[in-house]
């Protein structure tokens, strides 16, 4: 398999690899006895696990490891611990299971983030675009299959345990094509702050996942609650958003070919904002559709286009940026649901979700920081 095939592969295995466990959530809830307050509890615990492990993958893993090895080891740690929802018998046991679970999300994040950077850069051929459209086609494909299981009555430990050691598989015999030197010769220390070019880029994908953070937690209950949308409608809204961000994504790579990575993240920023206000001012569901439909564009290619840019920032490892870029992006997915939840409880959904408008302007402002700059490769 080329070294295209492999890494476009796994991206696609990591978005299954997440999404297969979610449906059978509501079973493993009932399972544990947990209310709903307790299953929140334990579900921060899988963003704490992410989060935490993301200062250290860059240099422990990443930065000292050839660009097979990386893939190998990491999509390895994250089907082990995938396994282990399935396995707890109590909340705090599901909360220490979702912590491990995060970091081998974390870990398969930056090391195939930088070997497609890698990749991309030795080959020539513009592919982190179109990697991040297979990997939301992964999570399509994922919860389809949790959602297949569960219709023969598989439990999560059953399911979840058959399925960690056929994607590890996959995963290991198809990276044989990938590099064997290292991605960086030089990790660097472990634990450094951006510096602020970095710093300013990263802003730029933060301000994209607030927004899409928000589309993926409110905009069921936004139609429900504010257009009185029926069952059938209700997942419609999340639906159109993340099939146009998977449709735009398989194709970034040759839009940014020809329009360019700044032109096109100034595109994503107006999006935004077109698409906020119409949900704002729609007066029915079909033109809310409309509204998440601009803002499923607005999210797609800005984070693909940031991972690009921020592997190329000079005078540091791409690893070491990818990781910063990736802590500080997460953070926005953790940030923005209950940040609208919050408003909305003052002033309802509908404004709360207008709220996000300077988040729109953000990404608008700090579209230049994804100009092309000359790699300095550390050594």
């Amino acid at each position: 398999m080329s070294p295209i095939a492999a890494i476009r592969l796994i991206f696609f295995l990591d978005g299954l690899i997440i999404a297969k466990w979610l449906p059978h959530l509501p079973d493993i809830q009932a399972q544990l006895g947990l209310d709903i307050g307790q299953l929140g509890l334990a579900l921060a615990a899988l963003p704490l696990g992410i989060m935490a492990s993301l200062p250290l993958v860059g240099t422990l893993v990443t930065s000292r490891m050839s660009e097979r090895a990386a893939i190998r080891l990491t999509f390895a740690w994250l089907a082990l611990t995938s396994i282990l929802p399935g396995l707890a018998w109590d909340l705090p046991s599901f909360a220490v299971a979702l912590f491990f679970y995060g970091s081998g999300i974390a870990g398969v994040e930056v090391a195939m983030n930088a070997t497609a950077d890698a990749v991309e850069t030795r080959l020539g051929k513009r592919i982190m675009s179109s990697c991040h459209g297979l990997w939301s086609v992964g999570n399509l494909a994922g919860a389809a299959l949790g959602s297949l299981a569960l219709s023969f009555h598989l439990e999560a430990n059953v399911t979840l345990t058959v399925a960690a050691p056929v994607l590890m598989a996959v995963a290991y015999l198809s990276t044989g094509q990938l590099a064997r030197t290292p991605i960086s010769s030089a990790p660097g220390p472990a634990l450094t702050l951006p510096d602020l070019p970095l710093l300013l880029l990263c802003l730029l994908p933060f301000c994209a996942c607030v927004l899409e953070g928000a589309m993926a937690d409110w905009a069921a209950v936004y139609l429900r609650t504010e257009h009185g949308a029926q069952a059938a409608l209700t997942g419609a809204g999340f639906g159109i958003f993340a099939a146009i961000m998977a449709g735009t994504r398989l194709t970034g790579d040759r839009l940014i070919d020809r329009l360019g990575p700044v032109f096109l993240a100034r595109c994503c920023g107006v999006s935004g904002l077109l698409g906020l206000t119409v949900i704002w001012a729609a007066p029915n569901v079909w033109t809310a559709l409309l509204g998440f439909a601009l803002m499923g564009f607005a999210a797609s290619l800005i984070f693909p286009i940031s991972v690009t840019a921020a592997a190329r920032q000079p005078g540091r490892s791409s690893a070491m940026n990818i990781a910063a870029l990736s802590l500080i992006c997460f953070s926005g997915y953790v940030i923005g649901p209950p940040v609208v939840g919050f408003i909305a409880g003052l002033v309802g959904l509908r404004t709360a979700l207008a709220c996000l408008i300077p988040f729109a302007i953000g990404v608008l402002l700090l579209a230049p920081r994804v100009q092309p700059k000359v790699s300095v490769q550390v050594t």
